[in-house]
């Protein structure tokens, strides 16, 4: 880092200042090395910094930048399966014992505790004893090198007096043209190096990318620093949170800690950094969690213990983070800022006769502060209890500061939010995106359109439509896509699917026999478009406006117009004649070949044969609707298609017999839920719901509320009223 400005800042007033000076408190290891510097950086930009680093310290000839070594290490499977392979053990027998193991908590000894439990194992073991005497001194041996994802290591300019180089400290060497240290980077702290983890975070990418769109749209310049440099106590903001619309939120994306959010009701910025620390395995186990919820809404009033006020009046008396342990062991014990740190690095490290020592100067110094001794115990006891998991606050307010950052856009900018959340997204968070932006925005996608669509997500502005990329239908790789892109640029739009057809062919109009003959080679080379190409942008609903396709059912025409220009028939197997006159075929087709597709699940009940049985049992229900808690306990019919089905086992604590249930993953469009068919009702459900993914279900279930998922989901009930179309 460099200084390139300073400001002397005088008062006419006395400012009272904390001890600010830890000594050696945030050195570690044997050595006293310095932790690690990590940073965040765009994703898309973190090439640039490693290569300022190498321009700022690799200067007068000399080579003082290099990346950090790791080592793959043989944990048991790998160990179990190499040695396996060497004494021409069956391959498919080791991999079915060797999925049995965890890598993360199997050491030596636990194999053999896992074969006390497990026969299969055991008899692994005694028919191959050798086996598993080899292994024992190959286990967590190193198994190859390779380069640190991050870290990279700036070598001092001189080393006893003299100019020195990074080959003057360690032992370096090139792989793929980049020098690499072949110690790995424990090694290199011991050495008293200090690694920078220069960390590549997409999130910063896409935050900026929206700057760009909400400046070149809007006209507004905003920016991350403006928005966490303000009081961050945007109304709007806590809102969203509190409802649940976080998707493609920094941190709080997940179900899990969206739920945490709307029952923790976020007011403010402080709300944020702790949502950040307490939602973590140890904090929920213990409780934190919960009883910092609790305080936050008023169930419970909060309690401090002697001289914790102080450090602790922002979370509600729950300890959250290092720096509140550090603090109270100042306040309460008389502890330096240094020692503060060192208790916490001793706790989290379970070092018992550091800690031991460290809790007599505690006592002592708190007993001469005048701490009553039942609270200096009681505050003791929660130090040895939070200090092994509580978290860094300032890494937990710098992920706050940039989900607050998104959620600002997403509240102010929605359509330039979106637009970069779904350019970015994977295919299985589309729809959970597409769900929330059209419940809390103006926002919506539509289908691509030939002369309007492009390679990424293109958004209307003025009417805050996002049309659906080409280049996510399926088939159309980068080529294809430029290829239509740069015809479209050069001769202007195309006017109808025969003109499309005829120019983007321009070369050679093939006659294809069906979609998926094969090109010749030249004029593959020539024109990356085929038949299938066509077909899919015609299903994905591309030529509906220039052809005036009212309806989707209208595309069969349009695919016979793209057949007879090609010079093929189409099969009737693949388009049936009971099926092309009906809505959801047509969207089924585009569902497939583009991830886009709206059915009309109300109009498919309304058709389906169950209805007359249904009727007067139970009320149409969308899957949106379901989620009002005043559901809970009614019968619903359902019109949704099937996405997943998941068999599974369980032992029943009144039979002991092993059951199987399953579980099956429903979508309305944009909208998701759960239908379970418990084992009961399963047995006779099965032939019809083993085969239904992907496939249309009309079913009368119960709504019941789920403590496991926190939401309302489907249950199927007993009279199995079910049609799979």
């Amino acid at each position: 880092m460099k200084v390139v400005k300073t400001k002397h800042i005088t008062s006419a007033k006395p400012v009272s200042v904390i001890d600010c000076f830890v000594d050696s408190g945030f050195l570690q290891g044997a050595g006293g090395s310095l932790p690690d510097v990590d940073v965040d950086y765009q994703s898309d930009r973190r090439q640039e910094v490693k290569e300022y680093i190498e321009r700022r310290y690799n200067h007068d000839g000399k080579q003082r930048v290099f990346s950090a070594g790791t080592f793959t290490t043989l944990k048991v499977k790998a160990v179990i399966k190499d040695v396996a392979r060497t004494m021409r053990i069956n391959p498919s027998l080791v991999n079915y014992l060797t999925a049995l193991f965890d890598d993360d908590k199997c050491d030596y000894t636990g194999i053999f505790k896992l074969a006390a439990e497990n026969k299969k194992i055991a008899k692994f073991i005694h028919d191959y004893p050798m086996l598993f005497e080899d292994i024992r001194t190959l286990m967590f041996q190193p198994r190859s090198s390779s380069v640190h994802a991050s870290a990279l290591l700036v070598t001092p300019d001189e080393l006893d007096g003299e100019d020195a180089e990074c080959f003057d400290f360690v032992p370096i060497k090139k792989v793929d043209n980049i020098l690499v240290s072949e110690d790995d980077g424990y090694s290199l702290d011991e050495l008293g190096l200090l690694k920078n983890d220069c960390l590549a975070t997409k999130e910063l990418s896409k935050l900026h990318e929206t700057f760009d769109l909400v400046k070149e749209h809007y006209g507004v310049d905003v920016s991350l620093e403006g928005i966490v440099s303000g009081d961050m106590d945007d109304e709007r903001v806590y809102e969203l949170l509190r409802q649940g619309y976080t998707q493609n939120v920094f941190q709080f994306s997940s179900k899990g800690i969206t739920k945490f959010l709307v029952d923790m009701r976020p007011t403010c910025i402080h709300d944020l950094i702790a949502a950040n620390a307490l939602y973590r395995p140890a904090t929920l186990d213990c409780g934190s969690a919960e009883k910092y919820v609790d305080c936050k809404i008023g169930n419970v009033a909060p309690t401090y213990l002697w001289g914790t006020y102080n450090a602790l009046k922002d979370t509600y008396g729950e300890v959250c983070y290092q720096e509140q342990i550090t603090q109270i062991a100042r306040e309460v014990g008389g502890f330096s800022l240094g020692d503060g740190v060192k208790l916490v690095k001793f706790i989290s490290k379970k070092k018992k006769d550091k800690i031991l020592a460290m809790k007599d100067k505690f006592m002592d110094g708190a007993k001469k502060n005048g701490c009553p001794k039942e609270d200096a115990d009681k505050i003791w006891e929660i130090f040895e209890v939070s200090g092994s998991y509580s978290f860094n606050k300032s890494h937990a307010t710098a992920y706050a500061a940039t989900a607050y950052a998104g959620a600002w856009l997403k509240a102010h900018y929605p359509t330039a939010f979106y637009t970069v959340a779904l350019q970015w997204a994977d295919d299985k968070e589309l729809v959970p995106i597409m769900s929330e932006m059209e419940a809390c925005s103006n926002a919506k996608v539509v289908a691509p359109d030939i002369n309007i669509s492009a390679d990424k997500f293109y958004t209307d502005y003025e009417t805050n439509e996002i049309f659906w990329s080409l280049s996510s239908i399926k088939m159309l790789g980068a080529k294809a896509v430029d290829w239509i892109i740069k015809e479209r640029n050069k001769n202007g739009d195309f006017t109808s699917i025969v003109n499309f057809i005829e120019r983007v062919f321009k070369y050679k109009l093939k006659k294809y026999q069906y979609w998926d003959d094969p090109d010749n080679e030249e004029e593959a080379t020539r024109c990356p478009i085929d038949a299938r190409h066509v077909r899919n942008l015609i299903l994905a609903g591309c030529f509906d406006h220039i052809e005036h396709a009212d309806s989707v059912v209208e595309r069969y025409a349009i695919l016979e117009k793209a057949a007879h220009t090609l010079g093929f028939q189409i099969n009737e197997k693949e388009y049936p004649a009971n099926l092309i006159g009906k809505h959801y075929f047509w969207s089924q087709q585009q569902i497939k070949v583009s991830g886009l597709g709206a059915i009309d699940y109300k109009r498919i009940y309304d058709n389906a044969e169950i209805k007359s049985e249904i009727r007067g049992r139970a009320s149409y229900c969308s899957l949106k609707d379901i989620a009002d808690p005043d559901k809970d306990g009614k019968k619903v019919a359902i019109s949704a298609t099937v996405v997943e089905v998941e068999e599974k086992k369980f032992t029943s604590k009144k039979t002991g017999d092993v059951e199987t249930f399953c579980k099956l993953t429903l979508q309305q469009n944009n909208d998701m839920g759960e239908l379970v068919v418990w084992p009961e009702e399963y047995k006779n459900a099965r032939p019809k719901l083993i085969d239904a993914k992907n496939k249309l279900i009309v079913c009368m279930a119960t709504v019941k509320y789920s403590d496991y998922a926190g939401q309302n989901n489907l249950q199927l009930t007993r009279h199995n009223l079910i049609e799979v179309l």
